[in-house]
């Protein structure tokens, strides 16, 4: 085993993700420039990280050599007081694994990495992997793994869509009170901060909180659409991503994280369709969203708006103490 980046030519190493069969995230996307998209995401997985962070390693040799990509994440370990880490892939340098493929060597490289991870205080481990990803599903289900969330993307070409308009306004920072409340105590059972009991309830509704306060006030979001009301317990959050429109060659923006009180009843599909007025007029072509494969009615709004499936992916999590 050694380090991913010690003894490799990163130029080499970079080939050899490119090898491997990456999906470029927004793949799923048709007119998505797949090329610069995937680029952008080898740019994250070998960007320098701080050496307490770096746990990207190589493991075996010839045919059983596999690269695992895992890293710490400081904020996440900073937030839940324990040692926080991402497992973005366990790949073959020298191509696609095909489907059916023996996974030995990768779940031999996955324990090495875990091991030093473990060495140097990570006790959580969490990585997503594509739905059609079954040799990465298989790898991860036998070194240990757990199933804490499936996810659907849904996306929109917002040109030519029209919807009605409802009310809403861009959120200020007097709504943080009622909005980190609404945040705080609408539980979403199956989202993988709540699903995981490895993680406190308290913890959970603590993020989501948080989220909705950096998101207004601290950079996590472009804009945060509420219902136009004193007060209001209910929002979206949306993130332009304009530093890659050039790059994609399409004007690709994201819904992230919403949350509707009781109170606000039947405001979900408005809040998505005045996010969707938002983006056209800011310039955007097309939006995406993310959920839980479980969230039906979430599902059901955006078909009615006219989303249309787009991929689903599993968040699996590990504990190593």
């Amino acid at each position: 085993m050694s380090r991913l980046l010690e003894r490799r030519d990163a130029a080499g190493v970079r080939a050899g993700l490119e090898r491997a069969g990456l999906e470029p995230p927004h793949g799923f996307i048709r007119q998505v420039d797949r090329r610069y998209d995937l680029a952008v995401h080898l740019d994250h997985l070998l960007r320098p990280l701080d050496a307490r962070d770096d746990f990207r390693i190589g493991h075996g040799k010839g045919a059983d050599e596999r690269w695992v990509l895992l890293e710490r994440l400081p904020w996440d370990s900073a937030f839940f007081g324990r040692g926080v880490a991402r497992l973005h892939a366990c790949v073959d340098p020298r191509g696609p694994t095909p489907p059916r493929a023996d996974t030995g060597a990768a779940v031999a490289a996955i324990g090495a990495a875990l091991a030093l991870a473990a060495q140097h205080g990570i006790d959580y481990v969490f990585g997503t992997v594509d739905a059609r990803d079954l040799p990465g599903i298989r790898s991860l289900c036998a070194s240990g793994f757990e199933l804490i969330e499936t996810r659907c993307h849904y996306h929109l070409a917002l040109a030519d869509w029209q919807g009605d308009r409802h009310p809403a306004r861009l959120a200020t920072p007097a709504d943080m009170p009622s909005l980190a409340r609404a945040a705080r105590d609408t539980v979403n059972p199956f989202d993988r901060f709540h699903a995981d009991p490895a993680i406190p309830p308290e913890d959970a509704d603590r993020l989501m909180e948080t989220w909705v306060r950096a998101s207004i006030a601290g950079g996590f979001a472009d804009a945060t659409l509420v219902p136009d009301v004193a007060s209001p317990e209910a929002f979206c959050t949306v993130r332009y991503h304009r530093e890659h429109w050039q790059g994609w060659g399409l004007r690709l923006a994201q819904p992230v994280l919403s949350v509707v009180a009781p109170r606000h009843r039947g405001w979900y599909v408005r809040l998505i369709a005045e996010v969707n007025h938002h983006l056209r007029g800011i310039g955007a072509e097309h939006a995406f969203l993310v959920t839980q494969a479980t969230n039906n009615a979430v599902i059901r709004s955006w078909e009615k708006l006219g989303y249309q499936y787009g991929k689903a992916e599993h968040v699996f999590r590990r504990l190593l103490r």
